[in-house]
């Protein structure tokens, strides 16, 4: 558990993922996704070719390749290439830590780029499923997905496993809660200790400190304090012995 978990908190899977997901798309930006020819069935002649951007540009030709149309769609180009700029560089800031913003940037640039993907293939793919032969009087329509177009289908599923994996990477990144370079480190509780010495603790199985025996007050042999020592209760000390024989 432990390791899939660290698999998906990493950043590598999913940055190279987001990746591999704008390196496809960036074909379809030069190049037609979707090709449609009309010829003619008894003489094998082509008619008319027509090319199809999937931001918007559609492109005409004739008999012998006499360009008849082209017309261009700067806001769709403009869209698709601000998308796909800002998705290198939310996924960059994200995977190297530039800024604490990376991940939300990330997140938002690939959800918009696999979105705008997702539809111009979802809407591609139905098309192909409901094209028909329409030739008629003699006539052959021909409709077909070019590299571009079969790249950029790739590039939905690529988005949409690395947006999947940002997610995953965001909620169980390892490093989320560790501190930032400048952070204060906190310290790690430890238990309480006794400042006091070993040897003066007491109430420890019974025993009395060590050296308690030397705290009494000493001895004193003085004749003179000796013999004015009296008991509590009045009664004189009893003097030095060798004395008690002596009149006063």
């Amino acid at each position: 558990m432990g390791t899939v978990r660290h698999a998906l908190g990493g950043r590598w899977p999913a940055t190279g993922a987001a990746l591999l997901g704008i390196l496809l798309v960036v074909p379809s930006v030069a190049s037609p996704t979707w090709e449609m020819s009309v010829a003619d069935r008894e003489h094998g002649s082509l008619l008319s070719r027509q090319w199809e951007w999937s931001w918007g540009r559609v492109r005409l030709t004739g008999l012998e390749g006499v360009e008849l149309s082209d017309q261009w769609n700067p806001v769709g180009l403009a869209v698709l290439l601000v998308v796909l700029a800002a998705a290198v560089v939310g996924v960059a800031a994200w995977a190297l830590r530039f800024s604490p913003w990376g991940q939300a940037v990330a997140l938002v640039a690939v959800g918009l780029l696999a979105g705008r993907v997702l539809t111009t293939v979802s809407a591609r793919l139905g098309r192909s499923l409901n094209e028909v032969d329409r030739g008629a009087a003699g006539l052959t329509v021909q409709t077909d997905m070019t590299s571009a177009g079969s790249l950029e289908s790739a590039a939905a599923v690529v988005l949409v496993v690395a947006l999947v994996l940002l997610v995953a990477a965001t909620v169980l990144d390892p490093g989320r809660t560790r501190p930032g370079p400048g952070a204060t480190p906190v310290p790690s509780a430890t238990p309480a200790t006794d400042p006091a010495p070993a040897g003066t603790r007491s109430g420890v199985a019974g025993l009395r400190p060590v050296g308690e025996h030397l705290t009494a007050s000493p001895v004193s042999f003085d004749e003179t304090r000796a013999g004015a020592a009296h008991s509590t209760d009045g009664t004189p000390t009893p003097g030095p012995p060798g004395r008690t024989g002596e009149r006063s």
